[in-house]
């Protein structure tokens, strides 16, 4: 009986440091996805604009413009927002609507922030200047596109694949950016 009353402990703790083990891998797999610690400095990986101190992920080109590269202060982030400072010491919300954006708050974090800031060396010129505004002119490449002006809402653009993503200009207005060969051909405002 005393060799079965050890065996049982035994088994039983270890069934309870596995249990343990795996809870705390899963807990950390979970928390890792946002690769950021309260305090960390993060940029911007495109412009975008806040109202309010919240950006919403169905990206209206209405209110505050933040620049890309922009510096900011990782503070916390949930299932549905992050919050970040910004450099006049603003907290920015920036709230997923996950039904417009297509994606989870993970992946609204990595498209949306980074440790290091965009290299716009890569980009002409010409691209540089409208990046820099958060504007959008012909000739310009998809990519610089998305640097400038943000991911189109995946209801209205639902592949980058396609030749047409559609950007909100405001809760009731629309802008239809077109391509031909990768980069912008027109502006349908």
């Amino acid at each position: 009986m005393r060799n079965f009353s050890k065996l049982f402990i035994l088994t039983l703790t270890t069934l309870c440091g596995i249990f343990m083990a795996s809870s705390q891998s899963l807990i950390a797999a979970d928390t890792n996805t946002i690769s950021a610690g309260k305090g960390d400095k993060l940029y911007t990986q495109f412009s975008l604009f806040y109202e309010d101190k919240v950006h919403r992920t169905t990206d209206y080109r209405s209110g505050t413009f933040l620049p890309v590269n922009t510096e900011v202060i990782f503070v916390k982030a949930n299932k549905r927002e992050i919050h970040v400072a910004l450099p006049d010491g603003t907290d920015l919300k920036i709230e997923n609507v996950e039904k417009y954006s297509g994606e989870n708050i993970n992946g609204i974090f990595h498209r949306t922030l980074g440790k290091t800031p965009v290299d716009l060396t890569r980009f002409s010129a010409k691209e540089k200047t409208s990046i820099e505004a958060g504007e959008v002119e012909p000739g310009m490449s998809k990519d610089s596109v998305i640097v400038s002006l943000g991911y189109p809402p995946k209801h209205q653009t639902p592949t980058l694949k396609g030749n047409q993503w559609r950007y909100w200009r405001n809760t009731f207005g629309t802008f239809v950016v077109h391509f031909e060969d990768d980069k912008v051909k027109s502006v349908e405002q």
